[in-house]
């Protein structure tokens, strides 16, 4: 009986040592520097990113933000748009991995986000991280599904540890802002390229 309460208390410290010795981040661009913009809506973009009046100005309460990255400085330099972030990266999971905007009501301001829970990235305290951050309406569910979303440009930022008192905050190293954007339909998309590659074709009978 004592030999189990003992190895558990062993297992309990090895845990606690472990968590400690990890790298965390916080998804926080309204505790950040007084420089941070807040994130925006694109043209043609629903305020709850489904359907009804088109929103302006700060992404509101309806949406969720959440990240993807993977350890190291990786020098990429994918650029924000409204595609999947680059494939080096992964999604993020857990607790701190996403968090909901917020808006008038809850932070004073919409476009800005603030998770409690730091997020774990399993990299070693006082490393470097690199990712993107992402935005996606709630309801659709992940931002891969997303039919509206956004994804910031590629950046690194360092991770503490978690009994570090002083966080570091996504906000203070993401690369400007940006905005959600209706994302084409691969029909669209389809008829894109077929567009195209009818005009290389009269362009090559032309010079001909």
């Amino acid at each position: 009986m004592k030999k189990s309460v003992l190895f558990g208390i062993i297992g309990l410290a090895a845990g606690v040592v472990t968590s400690y010795g990890q790298g965390f981040v916080t998804l926080d661009n309204y505790s950040s520097g007084a420089n941070t913009t807040p994130l925006t809506y694109g043209a043609g973009v629903p305020a709850n990113g489904v359907s009804g009046a088109l929103g302006s100005g700060a992404i509101n309460t309806a949406w969720t933000v959440g990240l993807y990255f993977v350890g190291g400085t990786t020098g990429l330099s994918q650029a924000a748009g409204n595609g999947l972030p680059d494939p080096s990266l992964g999604l993020g999971t857990g607790n701190g991995s996403t968090q909901q905007m917020g808006g008038a009501d809850t932070f004073g301001n919409a476009g800005f986000y603030a998770s409690i829970p730091a997020f774990n990235s399993g990299s070693v305290a006082n490393t470097t991280i690199t990712l993107e951050i992402v935005v996606y309406p709630t309801v659709d569910g992940s931002y891969a599904a997303a039919g509206f979303r956004g994804h910031s440009a590629a950046f690194s930022m360092p991770t503490v540890s978690a009994s570090s008192g002083s966080p570091s905050y996504t906000g203070d190293f993401m690369p400007g802002s940006f905005s959600v954007t209706p994302v084409p339909e691969p029909a669209t998309l389809a008829l894109a390229g077929l567009g195209g590659l009818a005009s290389l074709v009269a362009f090559r009978r032309k010079q001909v």
